[in-house]
């Protein structure tokens, strides 16, 4: 029969032993120090100066001084003498120190593992709960990757179900975002907790966004929402129609001006309008119609302007035209026809013009002292445009290219040259060609 105990080495009483209270003393004292061990400290490496009774310490690799040769032993001060005791693998320890509990693996004591599966529920710093089975206090939670990257992963059952980020103040709910109800990604905001506007979603097929943060239509001026394509006519193929030109509440953008649009200029067809504006009272119009013509207008003290037309490349030579004496067409028109050529401006001037030529003309008609053709203008006193008033007549004749005097006969009028124009010369000539050119100004409106 051995000595000893074989697991904590405790002495056995001999049947011829005296003074078998040593022995049991001494297994009694083994015993205090085994079991429930506690020690002041882990990888002990130098001896306290004035150690407690029963004080006990897991030395380290290297202890020095009365601990040197007991290396990973436990040492237990004991009526003043350090003893030692070599840790069995399984042995239980708690530091004092460390405020831990290891356990003797045979080279070292490690904390040991704990089995963390299919835990009912985990309290970090606080308690956790039949629906928070996982709960944390503390003032931050670190979740870091394993060589490189870290992904945190929300599942939920079913597409109708919920998957989400609850941000809370005071354990009200403002804003979560997430898959709610579909697979749609989207965030909610809630002043009181109670009501809640989907601020954003992406609809999860087509990636585009909606809410109420994100424009409801290309004319929505909403203040602090986010312009979509074609937002006020920017970036989209058909800009959204105008459908009062005289609305005086439209926001700045681009529209079409279509036949659906109230309060079109006359003779306005298809075209584009813009809209800028100063504030809520002011704003300016700019309309460009397919026939290449820009008009534009202000809005300012509760009326409009009258439409003032840009002129350029396209509008500068033209049909010129005017509504209640103020120009709406080209800035110039040019024309002709049998009668002559003529000359329209936009402030409302006109001039025709007219050549009549003739050959083998006589001045031998007696005028007077000098000498006259015969009319110059027989059956060709139509003007090529009439005029809103008589104009002025002037003109100047020519015999073989050389100057003479004129005269005319007769009252012309708003369409017609006066009846007669004679060549004049201080001496009769015969048998000439005569060419007298004719100018007239006046106005068409």
């Amino acid at each position: 029969m051995p000595d000893t105990s074989p697991i904590l080495a405790l002495p056995f009483l001999m049947p011829s032993q005296a003074q078998k209270h040593v022995t049991h003393n001494e297994a009694l004292r083994r015993l205090d120090i085994l079991v429930q061990l506690r020690v002041t400290a882990f990888d002990a490496t130098t001896p306290p100066s004035d150690p407690a009774e029963g004080e006990a310490h897991a030395l380290g690799a290297n202890p020095v001084a009365a601990w040197a040769g007991r290396a990973r032993e436990l040492a237990v001060w004991l009526d003043g003498v350090w003893h030692f005791l070599a840790p069995q693998e399984g042995w239980r320890a708690w530091g004092l120190t460390e405020r831990q509990l290891r356990v003797w693996t045979g080279s070292e004591w490690i904390v040991p593992p704990s089995n963390a599966d299919n835990l009912p529920g985990l309290g970090v710093g606080t308690v956790s709960d039949t629906n928070n089975r996982l709960s944390v206090r503390s003032e931050a939670t670190l979740l870091s990757h394993e060589g490189s990257d870290h992904r945190l992963k929300i599942n939920k059952a079913a597409a109708a179900d919920t998957a989400s980020v609850l941000f809370q103040s005071d354990w009200t709910g403002h804003a979560e975002m997430g898959l709610a109800g579909n697979t749609d990604f989207a965030i909610k905001l809630s002043e009181d907790g109670a009501t809640w506007t989907e601020a954003l979603r992406f609809d999860a097929a087509s990636c585009r966004a909606q809410g109420a943060a994100v424009q409801a239509g290309p004319q929505d001026a909403t203040q602090g929402r986010l312009m979509v394509v074609g937002g006020f006519g920017l970036g989209t193929q058909a800009a959204p129609v105008l459908n009062d030109l005289d609305a005086t509440d439209s926001p700045s953008g681009f529209y079409r001006l279509t036949a659906a649009t109230l309060n079109r200029p006359a003779g306005a067809g298809d075209g584009v309008v813009c809209i800028q504006r100063h504030d809520s009272g002011v704003f300016a119009q700019q309309m460009t119609l397919e026939t290449g013509e820009t008009r534009q207008r202000f809005y300012s003290g509760g009326s409009f302007t009258g439409w003032s037309t840009q002129y350029g490349s396209g509008t500068l030579l033209g049909e010129v035209s005017q509504a209640g004496g103020s120009p709406t067409g080209a800035v110039i028109e040019r024309g002709s026809n049998a009668a002559g050529d003529y000359t329209r401006f936009a402030d409302g001037t006109q001039i025709c013009s007219r050549t009549v030529r003739q050959t083998g003309r006589d001045l031998t008609n007696g005028y007077g002292a000098l000498y006259r053709s015969g009319n110059l203008l027989a059956g060709e006193t139509e003007l090529p445009m009439s005029f809103v008033s008589t104009p002025v007549f002037t003109a100047s004749v020519r015999v073989d290219n050389s100057a003479t005097m004129f005269a005319w006969g007769g009252t012309g009028s708003t369409d017609t040259l006066p009846p007669i124009l004679f060549g004049v010369s201080p001496f009769a000539i015969t048998n000439r060609d005569i060419t007298a050119d004719i100018l007239v100004t006046g106005r068409w409106f």
